[in-house]
């Protein structure tokens, strides 16, 4: 457990290690935070959108390869 500060504006830090362990978190990502008592919180990571979520998810299979050039081939191919 990781003990953080509140700062004046009631903002946190995530320590490094936290954020480690949170591979889902960056930067801009959004947090829902419920009380659950007078004394504790619970956080959760908002999801995003399936779109957000997924960017980049396939460019190791477009590494070296052209999108454009093979959009064009497709549709070369498609007109036959």
């Amino acid at each position: 457990m990781q003990q953080v500060t509140i700062g004046s504006k009631y903002q946190i830090v995530l320590p490094k290690e936290v954020r480690k362990k949170l591979k889902a978190i960056r930067p801009g990502n959004k947090v829902h935070v419920y009380p659950i008592d007078e004394e504790t919180l619970e956080v959760k990571v908002s999801k995003q959108n399936w779109s957000d979520e997924n960017y980049g998810a396939l460019k190791k299979y477009w590494k070296g390869i052209d999108p454009i050039a093979e959009v064009e081939k497709m549709r070369d191919e498609w007109d036959k």
